[in-house]
């Protein structure tokens, strides 16, 4: 294992420090979520309960897998690594990537009954229904965890293993090609096929309900349910967005690896090694791990609940300073101490509660 010891090149250098970086900011992230909706009550409903969920999955990602890559990369690509971590590592980014796309199922599906029956979606989408979506979410996806550690393609004979490519570059790796074109059928672009049409669904139905809330309702807060609501799925569509572009091109290129013959395929990649590394780096080894850490930037930058939750764990911004709309976002203890505070000034100095008005 001479090439484990050897001083990491310059390119590697500049991917690990990414990689830490990314790990970093995925702690901070989605730590961020989950504890703006543990600490403020306005949030705590069901569908941001999907979203912490998600937020989980990308925690333990950043805490059991990228730990994993950044030593390889620091190894100039090298796995340094016994069996047993390389099969732990290979079964745990199983489980991860498909909990990620199975809640973005789950979730879609949320905003099509919020949107397509506002009125009935509380008694709906009950915290028994959701929570059992939730379960069903992590068992799938650790079924399907589980199912890679199983060679499909030759039963019976080990399909996760070691070893040196020819170019002297140690790897862990799955060969199993009906593993991993059933695990992407089905634990990929299922959910994605659900995400798409629920969600042209969702954006169909909200148009026309905006269009006819606006024309039946003369006070228009039915249409500003709809705007709500539709905004609240624009923001977990960009969620979307960003996930089949982080993870698909990674899933074509496993796919192509397993079913293509590398003079076919990657004949490019043989005769040009700093071609393989400029394709490999950036989409088989840096996407997948940013997609973990853009969901919070996009609640942040989208989501005025998120944005404002935030704010105030980050900023801890002066009771003085805030606007009146930002009790809206405070937690029932805080809000309810702010509101006596603000009656309570009002008896006390009746003339300055009158000039505020």
């Amino acid at each position: 294992m001479a090439v484990c010891r050897e001083n990491t090149k310059p390119e590697y250098i500049v991917n690990t420090i990414f990689l830490v970086f990314i790990m970093g900011a995925t702690l901070f992230g989605n730590g961020l979520v989950v504890a703006a909706v543990y600490m403020f009550a306005r949030l705590r409903r069901m569908s941001n309960y999907f979203i912490v969920s998600l937020a989980v999955s990308d925690l333990l990602l950043a805490l059991a897998s990228l730990p994993l890559r950044i030593d390889q990369s620091y190894h100039n690509n090298n796995w340094c690594r016994d069996l047993s971590t390389c099969t732990y590592w290979i079964a745990t980014d199983g489980i991860w990537a498909s909990a990620s796309i199975c809640h973005l199922a789950v979730i879609s599906i949320d905003r099509f009954l919020a949107v397509t029956k506002p009125f009935a979606y509380q008694e709906l989408m009950t915290k028994t229904l959701g929570f059992t979506l939730l379960g069903f979410v992590w068992v799938y996806a650790c079924l399907w965890g589980l199912l890679g550690l199983f060679n499909w393609t030759d039963p019976g004979t080990p399909s996760i293993y070691t070893g040196v490519y020819p170019t002297g570059e140690r790897f862990c790796t799955k060969n199993d090609k009906w593993y991993y074109t059933v695990a992407l059928a089905v634990a990929f672009f299922l959910p994605l096929l659900i995400v798409i049409v629920t969600y042209a669904c969702v954006f169909n139905v909200a148009l026309n309900q905006a269009r006819a809330m606006s024309l039946a309702d003369p006070n228009k807060r039915g249409h500003k349910r709809i705007v709500r609501e539709l905004k609240a799925t624009k923001t977990i569509a960009i969620v979307i967005g960003a996930f089949v572009v982080c993870w698909l091109p990674f899933f074509i290129i496993v796919v192509l690896s397993l079913w293509c013959k590398p003079e076919d395929c990657f004949a490019a990649f043989q005769k040009y090694p700093k071609f393989s590394l400029a394709i490999r780096i950036p989409f088989v080894f840096v996407l997948p791990m940013v997609n973990s850490c853009i969901n919070p930037v996009i609640y942040a930058v989208y989501n005025k609940e998120f944005r404002m939750s935030f704010s105030v764990m980050l900023l801890r911004k002066k009771r003085g300073r805030r606007s009146p709309d930002y009790l809206e976002e405070l937690s029932v203890t805080e809000h309810s101490n702010m509101r006596r505070s603000i009656i309570d000034d009002r008896v006390t100095h009746p003339m300055n509660g009158a000039k505020g008005t």
